[in-house]
């Protein structure tokens, strides 16, 4: 009663200065109803208004608190990484000496053991150097030092020190034409550089003995595009989604080579990205891989 007297007052002062004969009772309900549904819809909205100011502070809280966790995890894993390469270099310094003979002659059996020693222990180093490579991408340690740079003296570069691993299993590498007047690139040559040798490096690792890789370099559009590819095991299709993911790697490549980090590629793709460029892939298994990257061509520079 009290609600139905509400509203006789409410549209008796709202309809005072007009003739009320001019309204059904059928109107005037509905009109009520119609009010009652917009106070509803009312109420729900401030309701929702505020489970959503509740939610976003809930999560701004669950967010500083990833924040500080991800702080910790980079600390702890900088603090452990460094704390085992100190002696892991140790004891490959002490390996190298008894290999060279230093300490005095070596039957073939020592020396057999001493090296799958110095192969573990060399893996192991190079295991907690792309730990903390990736973790300092990720954290944004890195220093990026752009300047001009020519690429193909760059791969040069890098062709020369990975030649010999590709002798070792007799794969051809070779660029698929003569590059004249290739224009400069606008990049940081230390972190490029790493994109170039952990693709070849790959490329090798993953490619039959007697296999071929391929360079081409071409200019698209503003980019220089770079690929590299081979005629190795291929990626399977079900987790090619997966490649460019932390401590990834594929089955087949897990069973041809139990070596790996599977941090290689994330960290090429973070390098290639914050160096203004894209990098995707073309794999089949069982026929080979072509890994492509772009970076932007020296006319494309920001201007500093």
């Amino acid at each position: 009663m009290e609600k139905n007297g509400f509203f006789v007052k409410f549209f008796g002062r709202l309809l005072a200065p007009f003739d009320l004969g001019i309204f059904s009772l059928t109107e005037i309900k509905r009109m009520k109803e119609n009010i009652e549904k917009i106070e509803q819809v009312k109420n729900e909205y401030n309701t929702s208004t505020k489970l959503l100011i509740r939610r976003d502070l809930e999560l701004s809280r669950a967010n500083e608190r990833l924040l500080k966790f991800d702080e910790v995890k980079s600390n702890f894993i900088s603090v452990v990484a460094h704390q085992l390469r100190t002696p892991l270099s140790g004891v490959k310094w002490t390996l190298s000496m008894l290999l060279s003979g230093d300490l005095g002659p070596l039957s073939n059996e020592q020396r057999t053991f001493l090296m799958k020693s110095f192969e573990s222990n060399t893996r192991m180093i190079t295991l907690v150097n792309d730990m903390l490579v990736a973790d300092h991408i990720q954290s944004g340690k890195v220093h990026y030092n752009f300047k001009h740079l020519d690429m193909v003296d760059l791969i040069d570069n890098v062709l020369f020190e990975i030649n010999p691993q590709a002798f070792k299993k007799n794969i051809g590498i070779s660029y698929k034409s003569h590059f004249k007047d290739l224009p400069k690139v606008y990049s940081d040559p230390e972190t490029m550089r790493a994109v170039v040798q952990n693709l070849l490096e790959n490329a090798i690792k993953y490619t039959i003995d007697g296999g071929k890789i391929e360079i081409d370099i071409k200019r698209d559009a503003g980019y220089l595009q770079v690929s590299i590819a081979d005629n190795g095991i291929g990626i399977p299709k079900d987790q090619q989604k997966n490649v460019f993911e932390k401590f990834f790697r594929a089955s087949n490549a897990i069973k041809r080579e139990t070596d790996g980090s599977g941090l290689g590629l994330f960290i090429s793709k973070t390098i290639v990205e914050k160096n203004n460029g894209k990098i995707w892939f073309e794999s089949e298994e069982g026929k080979g891989t072509t890994f492509y990257f772009t970076i932007p061509l020296e006319d494309n520079a920001p201007i500093a």
